[in-house]
Parts: C-alpha cells; structure tokens; sequence
C-alpha cells in the first residue's frame, strides 16, 4: 500500500491549511458583504418606498385641494353653462393632475366635462362609485375600477353644497391607471434596466401602478410583503416576483389613499457585483499562495529530518533497545523534543496497558475475581514453588432453583454476594477465583490442611449470618485439596477439589469435604448443582 513520506505529508498539510484558512476568509468576507449588501438595499428600498409614498400622500392632497378649490369658486352654485365647462376645462388642463375632471349633479346627471371627448356631458352616472360619492357627500379616493371606456382608473371627487348647505352634487377628478400622467411620471423614476421596479397595490391587493401596464388592475399576490404593505404597515423584506425572481422589497403606506408602495430589486443584481469582486479577490489571492510554496516545501524538508528517524524507532516500539535509541535522537526544535519525549511516554504506556489487558483479560466481569484463566496462571506459577498451599473450590447448592424462581438478574446479585464474601475472608497472599458458572475457588497459600478446613467453616458461618439478596437461607458445598498433604503433585491438585466438591455435593450439600489423598478417579456423572 502507497504511504506518504512525512516531508510530503507537511508539505501537503500545509498547503492544505493555507487553502482552508483561506478560503474560510474569503467565504466569511462574502458572507459578510453579502448581508451588508442585502441589508443595505433593503434599507434603501424601504426608505425609497416611505419617501415615494409620503410623496403620492402630498400629490393626493394636493389634488384634493384643487378640487376643493374649484368648488369654491362656484359660489354655491353647480349649473350646465359656459362657466362650468370653462372650470373643468380650468381644472384638467392647468394642474394636470387629472386625466378628465367631471362636474355630477346630486342625481348623477353629468353637467360638465373635460377633455369633452369622454362623451359623458348630460349623462347620468350609474356606476356604484359614481352612487357611492353621491352617497358619501364627503372628499373620497375611489379604489380602482374599470370605466364605461373599459379603462382603469381611480376618481378623487370633492362634495359641493350651497350656500344653505344643501348637497348640490361634486367634482370628480379621475386618473387613468394604464396612461402617461403625473402618478406614472412619479412612480415611474424609479424603474431601472437591471429589474428594480415599484408597483403600487390598494387595500384589497389590487395592482393600481406597475412599470408592465398589463398588471394593472390585477391582484398583486398574496406574499408576506404584499399583505404587509397592504395593511398599514411599513418594512422590507425579500419575495419572490410574478415571474419567480427573488426580490429585495421595502414597503411603506399612503394613508390618504390607503394604498400600498413597494419597491424592489433583483436578489441577484444587488449580489452580482459581489461574486464579481470575489473571484477578483481569489485571483489577486494566488500569486501569494505560489510564493508560499518554496517556503513551505524548504520547511517540511527541515521539520522532516529528525521526525523521520523518530518514525522509524516508532515502527520497531516492541524492540527492546527502542527506548535507548530514542534518546539518541538529536532534537534541535521544541516538536521534536516533545514527540521524542512522547515516544518515551509512550513505550511506557504501552507496558502499562499491557499490563492491565493482562489483569482484565484474568478477571471476571461480574464479581472481579480471577477467572479461570488467571487462576491456570496462578496455578502453573506455583508448580515452580515448593510452598505448600490448599485448594478449595466450592459453588452454591441448587443455584439453578435460584435462577428458576427469582430471575437471573438475582442470581447474578447472589453470585457477586458471595464473591464479597470470599474477598472479606482471604488474605493478602490467598488467591480467590471464579472458575465458571455458580462455582468459586480459593487458593490459600503457606496454609494446612487445618487452617484451610477453618477457613472453608469460615465460609459456611459466614454466608448462614449474612443476609443476602433472595433473603432466604443459601448454603455452598466445599471441597479441599492440599500440596503436599492430599497430592504429591501441584498438576492434580484442582482436579482433587473438584472431586472432593462433587463428593460434598453426593453427601447432601452444605458441606465440606476433603480430597482423598492422590486420588485420580473422576466420577461418572457430576451431581446436580
């Protein structure tokens, strides 16, 4: 399998943290300019549309005055004449803010216009705005509406009374929705070539100005901006266009008229300039990063040379004469010195860990005694000894019916009961052991057969007085080896307990019982726990 030397791999991990580090910087600086960017147009938008829309509020009101002023000067009175039409004529044509001024009766009858072209002189009136100013009697901005031209448009009338306050009729101010006049002059400065745009809706979401003039008198949409500029209430925010672009939008409200301006720019004309900046700032990035090349590559070489002799001790760490070789080492930079002092804290940890997989790999998991194969080892250590010493395994009568009637899991609690037991009755050299199942063994070292029949007394005292898990009395069954006074052979000596054990087991249980002397026979079947 391929291996990268440590000269390539600094070099290489190098460069790789320059790239990263870099580009981490680059991603947060456009992160960074991209809210500042979008935050500012948002701002901007949003205070276009407040300015745009206390501007409309101004023009509306202005408008209003015009017709209150035109209805003043009839001095209460409202008669089809020369004088009327001079004052439509007057009102349309001077201010420009309407695109056709009407002169109605109190009955809907039309006794002027301008321009006369509208073809409404001596008319009456029928349509349900035209009811409801007559109804109002009050100065009214009309929602948008299709006239008898089939044009949209919004009327501004202004009520006229006489001199005794009888309501004589009003003047109606209209502007075409879809035409060339002071509100599309207005509303219009803002449209660009790159898709910024405002359109302005009423209270019910109805398009009443739109740079594309076939989306006027349609429903706007029901975006959160929409809603929002719609009900009052001045913001900004981001929306997706009718044709599916995202927009940033700031919204504000024309209260005279209860209308709704939002202006907006593409998502992606306010970021282009951005991603051109990026790839400009990536660009001028690179010549530093080549310049670093030779620096990094001269640099590894030198980091290299000691670490690659420490590498190689490394792969021989069970050698017995790592350890001397690693102070050979000459470490001249403070990594060195720290990873040769890390080899060395290393060997000895690993003769440390050795040591206790060897002391877990010889302890049982459940009650922390030797297992068997810790006792095996035990065992053949002391074939080497001439010391006497004595073998008692023992396992708890009718364990099974435990098992059976109370679960397992309080099988498991009597075992590690017992465990304890033995624990508190052996001594610094005794040796106590789970040999597999419900069975124990306890190996008492420099011992006679006397003291171990004591101990093994100890045993069964001790287990009658305690209380223990099942809270009903529990008894073991114990047999006894001793080298030399049972065997002459260390080897026989487990087998002889276990014999003796089995012995213990056919004599009742709950007993101890000693091993015949250098008795080999095995029985034939093994009594019932």
């Amino acid at each position: 399998m391929f291996q990268i030397d440590l000269q390539r791999l600094i070099l290489w991990l190098c460069l790789l943290s320059v790239v990263v580090a870099l580009g981490n910087a680059l991603y947060a600086s456009y992160l960074v300019q991209r809210e500042v960017l979008l935050r500012n147009t948002l701002e901007a938008n949003r205070m276009y549309a407040s300015k745009l829309a206390q501007v409309t509020n101004n023009l509306l009101l202005d408008a209003q005055h015009l017709l209150s002023y035109s209805t003043e000067s009839l001095d209460g009175q409202l008669v089809a004449g020369p004088r009327l039409e001079a004052e439509a004529d007057r009102l349309q044509q001077q201010s420009q803010h309407f695109d056709s001024v009407v002169f109605m009766r109190f009955d809907g009858m039309v006794l002027a216009t301008s321009p006369s072209s509208i073809g409404l002189a001596g008319k009456l009136l029928e349509s349900d705005v035209s009811r409801y100013i007559r109804k109002l009697q009050l100065p009214y901005i009309s929602e948008p509406f299709k006239g008898s031209t089939g044009r949209w448009l919004i009327s501004l009338s202004y009520p006229i009374f006489d001199d005794d306050d009888r309501y004589l009729g009003a003047v109606i101010g209209s502007i075409y929705l879809h035409e060339r006049n002071v509100l599309s002059r207005l509303l219009g400065q803002h449209y660009y070539r790159d898709g910024s745009h405002l359109f302005v809706v009423d209270g019910k979401g109805i398009v009443l100005y739109h740079p594309d003039r076939r989306r006027i008198g349609l429903p706007a949409g029901n975006d959160t901006i929409i809603r929002s500029a719609m009900s009052g209430q001045e913001g900004d925010g981001q929306l997706r266009g009718a044709d599916g672009v995202d927009m940033l939008a700031g919204y504000a409200w024309v209260n005279t008229a209860n209308w709704g301006v939002v202006a907006q720019r593409p998502t992606a004309t306010t970021l282009a300039r951005l991603d051109e900046l990026l790839w400009v700032t990536v660009r001028n990035a690179l010549p530093l990063l080549l310049l670093l090349l030779p620096g990094i590559w001269w640099m590894s070489k030198l980091i290299a040379q000691p670490l690659r002799r420490l590498a190689s001790i490394a792969r021989k760490m069970d050698d017995g004469t790592s350890a001397e070789e690693i102070k050979q080492v000459p470490s001249w930079y403070f990594e060195a010195h720290q990873l040769k002092r890390a080899l060395q804290a290393g060997l000895d940890s690993v003769h440390r860990i050795m040591q206790g997989l060897r002391r877990e790999n010889a302890t049982d998991p459940l009650t922390g005694l030797t297992n068997r194969r810790g006792l095996t080892t035990v065992l053949r250590e002391y074939l080497h000894n001439d010391s006497r010493y004595a073998v008692l395994a023992l396992d708890i009568d009718h364990f099974k019916q435990v098992n059976d009637t109370h679960g397992h899991d309080v099988g498991d609690t009597l075992l590690v009961h017992l465990a304890g037991i033995l624990q508190q009755n052996s001594r610094e050299a005794d040796l106590a052991c789970r040999s597999g199942g419900e069975e124990f063994v306890m190996v008492l070292l420099h011992a006679t057969l006397a003291e171990a029949q004591v101990a093994a007394q100890r045993l069964h005292d001790q287990l009658r007085l305690q209380p223990n898990p099942i809270g009903q009395p529990i008894t073991i069954s114990i047999g006894i080896a001793h080298y030399p006074e049972t065997t002459s052979r260390p080897e026989d000596l487990l087998k002889q307990a276990d014999l003796a054990l089995y012995a213990a087991k056919r004599g009742g249980r709950n007993r101890t019982c000693l091993a015949e002397p250098d008795n080999k026979d095995l029985p034939a079947d093994r009594p019932e726990a």
